[in-house]
């Protein structure tokens, strides 16, 4: 997710949209240009980069860089992280942003470390350049941003003001390996915009998206959403809707918005999320939008079917590898229990708590809810 946008009908070529913020007046001495370009992206709140080795210069691009990325033979901005055998090559544009290519190959060649990114992006050079001044703000910096793309909407769905709407597209929205960290992609015909933040998550059919221009920019494209997030789709055992277990905090949050403190309210219930490390380690849902293929959900009824001695219990319920009213917390659960992802459940004990655990609650014969997890937390 930690990717820049990508605008497939771009009306400016990127060499253009790169030239440096330092190619207009006095040129400024290496230090206090080095000391720009480390302000500047600190700036941009570049969440999606980091931890881990940089290496931050100004400079003119090498020549792998200049012949995968169309940049300005100039002197520039250029924060390259590692990547394989390479590095990743984010270059200060016109707008006080950084752009940043999509994580897919590396676009420069392997570089000597001289700064550090930690957990949240922040950049600090190994050693302090002396005698220079901080980099002014931006008028764009007065908005909220990340990876250097203003977010556009208030809490209340309104257009923050100073930003503007320039023309309107069409087309449905999703998630991509290209998608701007905590945007989505929009789609309409070959043209793809991958910097586009809906008004509302999940989003319906109808609902407006704002596409950003690119980094630092305060213009966006007006986006017809033409169809629904969020998906009545149950994945036995592992996803529902657009959240599936293991999957990534940011792309959830891109979909559904922060998940406020008792979960997600939706579709007249509750889907409440657990996240570890920044995956989903836990699903638990009391709604009944989501279905599987055949239609089971909430409110399905589960047969009881015959008594089975196995597992060293004497008469024990099974169901598609379910155990029936185990006892847990020393009193039987009344819900369905299955240990592991096998066609059989392991046993329900101590020994595999860091398997994944799966429940299916049940009220007056009925499901009423279902608890999926990694591992089982008491």
């Amino acid at each position: 997710m930690r990717t820049a946008a990508r605008r497939c009908s771009f009306f400016v070529s990127l060499a253009a949209f790169l030239l440096p913020a330092f190619s207009c007046g006095h040129k400024p001495t290496h230090p206090q240009a080095l000391r720009n370009c480390v302000d500047r992206w600190n700036q941009g709140n570049m969440v999606g980069w980091g931890p881990g080795p940089a290496n931050v210069a100004f400079r003119r691009p090498n020549a792998r860089e200049h012949s995968s990325i169309e940049l300005s033979s100039r002197r520039q901005c250029i924060v390259a992280t590692p990547a394989g055998d390479g590095t990743w090559t984010c270059v200060l544009s016109s707008t006080g942003a950084y752009w940043c290519p999509p994580l897919h190959e590396a676009t420069g060649p392997r570089l000597p470390e001289n700064a550090t990114l930690d957990r949240r992006g922040m950049l600090e050079l190994d050693s302090p350049l002396n005698g220079t001044h901080p980099a002014p703000p931006l008028a764009w910096q007065r908005y909220p941003r990340v990876d250097g793309y203003v977010h556009p909407w208030t809490s209340s769905g309104e257009l923050r003001p100073g930003l503007r709407f320039q023309g309107e597209r069409r087309g449905r929205c999703f998630l991509a390996a290209e998608t701007v960290r905590s945007a989505v992609s929009c789609l309409s015909g070959v043209s793809r915009y991958d910097a586009c933040f809906p008004q509302r998550r999940p989003w319906q059919r109808g609902d407006l998206a704002a596409c950003s221009f690119g980094p630092g920019s305060t213009t966006f494209t007006r986006w017809v959403i033409t169809q629904g997030s969020d998906p009545p789709i149950f994945v036995p055992w592992s996803r529902i809707g657009d959240i599936s277990l293991g999957g990534f905090k940011d792309e959830v949050e891109a979909e559904y918005g922060s998940e406020p403190m008792y979960g997600y309210r939706l579709h007249g219930g509750t889907v409440d999320v657990t996240f570890d490390r920044g995956r989903v380690s836990a699903i638990r849902f009391s709604t009944p939008y989501y279905r599987t293929r055949n239609g089971f959900g909430v409110a399905s009824r589960i047969p009881l079917g015959p008594c089975h001695r196995t597992m060293g219990y004497p008469c024990l319920h099974l169901w598609h590898g379910f155990m029936w009213n185990l006892t847990l917390r020393e009193k039987p659960c009344s819900c369905w229990v299955k240990v592991g992802r096998g066609s059989r459940s392991l046993p329900a004990t101590g020994r595999n708590f860091l398997k994944p655990w799966f429940f299916i609650d049940v009220h007056r014969g009925r499901v009423s809810g279902f608890y999926f997890a990694l591992k089982f937390v008491d």
